[in-house]
């Protein structure tokens, strides 16, 4: 190895290629029907504290990513409407 290969400090890879850019939580499939089954098991005051702990985790994550308060609280409204899409489809409507 030459030299001055080693004089070169590192640089970083995230340095050279921008923002991180967070994977859609909506479509964190496994994570949206995880948390459908849970609050499909409970009621009251258990779904509601376990509904808040969910949406705070994930704009939490979202927010060390690097992604702005409005670009979270999107992300986790986003993500809401999914988890009620998916305990829609685990209740489907009867016909009459």
């Amino acid at each position: 190895m030459p030299p001055s290969a080693l004089a070169q400090p590192r640089r970083s890879i995230a340095a050279e290629s921008g923002p991180v850019v967070p994977f859609p939580a909506e479509r964190r499939t496994a994570h949206v029907r995880r948390c459908a089954g849970e609050l499909d098991g409970l009621q009251g005051e258990d779904a509601r504290l376990y509904w808040m702990k969910v949406c705070r985790e994930l704009a939490e994550e979202l927010r060390r990513l690097g992604t702005s308060e409005n670009q979270a609280r999107a992300a986790v409204f986003a993500f809401q409407d999914e988890v009620q899409q998916e305990l829609s489809r685990m209740h489907p409507a009867e016909d009459f």
